[in-house]
């Protein structure tokens, strides 16, 4: 006879095999409606890796070995040898250097309810920036209708504007905090949505209150009240520390029937002189979404691979994202 398992264990399998249901329901669910008529304009896949492998001055030595030693065998695995072969026989570049930093009331109104404001100025390879700053008004939301249905337009006047709905995936992992957490088994992901729209100001007109982001954005004040309630619009901006940021990018790779992805490797580093500790490493990869279709094997592959990616000896499933990172309330 078959020894029975003890009740506790039971117990925590069903609760398991439910979780799991529930999360591959909610896929299905999120496909179904993005298909049902809201338009995606890309996707992406998003990995956190143990920032202390890319420790050092000159971290290029440390991402080349992770692609070719880690990732590109994998990407063998569940795409094709070609798409390993463009991946690790090219090396992955320096795409962007960049101050990067947040902004929030000190009640983290914006953190709280869904929307971030960022700032990205552009460095050379000594630190100097340019006079100039990408500012981003970003919403997120896992239900792709409620980011799709958030405007976030920018005024008339704008320079640069670029506005876009995204859909990110990455692990499903329980976080407890910046101390990082527990991922789940079997592996799995999630979906969160974001509509952002991008403007470029001079560095001496960046807004210092909420006030000053309508100025920038004329239906932000009324998309803040819709989903925050009341407010105090005159509530003054506080700042997150500064993240020098690298971006190691690749070049675009086929997922196959000509879907392309592009891998990116990215360093944040907390204070804008720090050279050699990075506070966060990611990996991901994006492809576009061509009116809003993306063809079913391409999606499985894409998936797939994130899965894989999951379990490399540098990844860190569980770890704090970006955005948790910079977190209002983490930051202060």
């Amino acid at each position: 006879m078959h020894q029975q398992l003890p009740l506790a264990r039971r117990a925590r399998l069903r609760i398991a095999v439910k979780l799991y249901t529930f999360i591959l329901a909610l896929l299905v669910l999120q496909v179904a409606a993005i298909a049902g008529g809201v338009e995606l304009d890309s996707r992406e896949y998003k990995l956190m890796l143990k920032p202390q492998q890319f420790i050092g001055a000159d971290p290029r030595k440390a991402v080349e070995h992770f692609i070719t030693q880690q990732l590109a065998p994998a990407l063998r695995d569940q795409w094709n040898n070609d798409a390993a072969k463009e991946l690790a026989g090219r090396e992955m570049q320096i795409g962007d250097r960049r101050i990067i930093q947040f902004w929030d009331s000190e009640d983290c109104l914006l953190y709280r309810h869904g929307f971030a404001w960022r700032g990205r100025t552009d460095i050379d390879e000594h630190g100097k920036r340019t006079d100039e700053v990408e500012l981003t008004l970003k919403f997120r939301s896992p239900d792709a209708f409620l980011a799709a249905g958030m405007p976030l337009k920018a005024r008339e006047d704008a320079k640069k504007v670029d506005s876009k709905l995204e859909e990110d995936l990455g692990p499903v992992a329980v976080r407890s905090g910046l101390e990082g957490g527990v991922a789940a088994t079997p592996r799995s992901a999630r979906s969160q949505f974001s509509r952002s729209t991008t403007q470029t100001v001079s560095t001496d007109k960046e807004p210092t209150s909420l006030a000053g982001i309508g100025t920038l954005y004329p239906s932000f004040e009324e998309e803040l009240r819709a989903t925050a309630g009341r407010i105090d619009i005159l509530a003054p901006l506080g700042a997150s520390p500064e993240y020098r940021e690298l971006v190691y990018k690749s070049t675009k790779v086929d997922i196959t029937n000509g879907v392309k992805a592009r891998f990116a490797l990215t360093l944040w580093y907390k204070g804008a002189e720090n050279q050699d500790q990075p506070a966060l490493a990611e990996i991901s990869f994006k492809y576009d979404a061509n009116n809003g279709k993306v063809p079913n094997e391409a999606a499985r592959r894409a998936l797939s691979l994130l899965l894989t990616m999951q379990d490399l000896p540098w990844a860190d499933p569980s770890a704090p994202t970006k955005t948790a990172l910079v977190a209002c309330d983490a930051a202060s």
